[in-house]
């Protein structure tokens, strides 16, 4: 099963890639999603795969889920955009075969007066 992290350099994405790997999962299943590969030099030194994906980029987000089993979508960080962006990661997960989506959002959204909470 190949596992996808969008964000793999970010916070938690980071955070998510440094866990699977801890608690054994084989680095060839995992695909770090990335905007600067550059920046997750130290994930492909430890075997796992590294792919260019922008939220920004709709038409080339289907292209580096090829053959990923399950996403975890980490919630992006520009504010008035999030909808979009991520409506098109679900759109080229779709578009890709992903059989699995996870999505990470604010806990209490619907209620939260937290400048984040309306695009979760």
């Amino acid at each position: 099963m190949t596992l996808a992290v969008t964000g793999a350099t970010g916070h938690l994405g980071g955070l998510v890639v440094e866990h699977l790997l801890r608690r054994g999962t084989p680095a060839d299943q995992i695909v770090a999603l990335v905007r600067r590969p550059d920046a997750a030099d130290h994930l492909a030194a430890k075997g796992v795969t590294v792919r260019v994906f922008d939220y920004n980029q709709p038409d080339e987000l289907a292209p580096a889920l090829t053959g990923v089993d399950s996403l975890l979508l980490v919630s992006g960080n520009e504010f008035g955009k999030r909808a979009q962006q991520h409506q098109a990661v679900i759109d080229a997960a779709k578009a890709a075969g992903v059989g699995r989506l996870v999505y990470t959002s604010a806990p209490g959204a619907e209620t939260s007066i937290s400048p984040v909470a309306p695009e979760h």
